[in-house]
């Protein structure tokens, strides 16, 4: 596994594997690795989402438009890793500015895409903490898996690059969790699932992910669609040195991320069906996964010998959110 700090325009070279031993490559896979490429470096984001149509009688749509930066300036960092010859991770690492002082604050690692070409297995999202893997069913097919904050899936969809166009696009929908936006920040308990849509549109010093997702109430295995929501996160490119903080941190916490990430490959490497419980002890996972970080992260830095301690102190986490 190689992971790619040093510079967010390194390619990623291509490796021998048996799906790809070959005269000639596929185009499908090289254009397809390019533009997920193209999506690693500095940006400013925009995230912006708001209820456009109530869907069940009597609810009222939500007037408020879901928008970080009201008040300051969000930035990403978007770290490329190569996981396997045919797997690209994103990590995104998260921190906002000061719009007037420039002060750096909330720096935390974000969720991650994992973008893998024909992937074995894809695991569908069942009900809320539910999941059950299906083989993968496309040729050429990219499947974008996106994390949670400790690394654990939030959901995963596949489907084609689309090359014809002038700008590479990749377009999907899955049926997912609710939001982490709508229940920590916008306190919303009134639906527990949405039917995503996302259209991936990469551009030349930006990208973007557009939504059209229906948020829907799960209950007794029948779905009621509560309202649509239009979403769009928005990626501007900036200079490198504009996230230095972010890379700086980045560094000094890759050894544990790489222990961490090899982890959850031993949990989502073989097709099965899981479930998964979201609080224990009034403690959600990924809060009990940043004590282990916080615990391990510096000394593992220094001390490469504490690798099988810490992946036992992951399981030991997973494991006790597993039903």
């Amino acid at each position: 596994m190689k992971n790619i700090f040093k510079s967010s325009a390194l390619v990623v070279t291509l490796l021998a594997s048996s799906s790809l031993l070959a005269n000639e490559v596929p185009r499908a896979f090289l254009e397809g690795r390019a533009a997920v490429l193209r999506q690693a470096g500095c940006y400013v984001v925009d995230y912006s989402f708001v209820e456009t149509e109530s869907l069940k009688d009597g609810y009222v749509t939500d007037k408020r438009v879901y928008d970080t930066n009201s008040n300051k300036t969000t930035y990403e960092l978007i770290v490329p890793i190569q996981k396997s010859p045919t797997e690209i991770r994103l990590q995104h690492v998260l921190f906002m500015k000061d719009f007037k002082t420039g002060e750096v604050r909330g720096l935390i690692k974000h969720n991650a895409e994992d973008w893998a070409y024909e992937s074995s297995h894809v695991f569908d999202f069942v009900s809320p903490g539910l999941w059950n893997s299906v083989p993968g069913k496309l040729d050429h097919g990219w499947t974008r898996k996106i994390t949670n904050l400790d690394d654990g899936l939030r959901y995963q969809c596949e489907a084609q690059w689309d090359l014809s166009t002038f700008n590479p696009e990749w377009s999907c929908a899955n049926f997912a969790p609710i939001p982490g936006r709508e229940t920590r920040d916008m306190g919303r308990k009134d639906y527990n699932t949405l039917d995503r849509k996302s259209r991936v549109i990469v551009y030349e010093n930006s990208w973007v992910e557009r939504q059209d997702n229906v948020k829907t109430i799960l209950a007794d295995g029948v779905k009621t669609p509560l309202a649509r929501e239009a979403g769009r996160t928005w990626y501007v490119r900036q200079p490198d040195a504009a996230c230095a903080e972010a890379r700086a941190y980045a560094e000094n916490r890759k050894a544990f991320w790489n222990v961490l990430m090899e982890v959850w490959e031993e949990y989502l490497a073989t097709p099965a069906t899981f479930s998964e419980k979201s609080v224990v002890n009034g403690m959600p996972r990924f809060a009990a996964m940043y004590a282990v970080e916080d615990e391990f992260a510096e000394r593992l830095n220094s001390d490469p010998s504490l690798t099988e301690t810490v992946k036992s102190k992951i399981r030991a986490v997973i494991d006790s959110y597993r039903n």
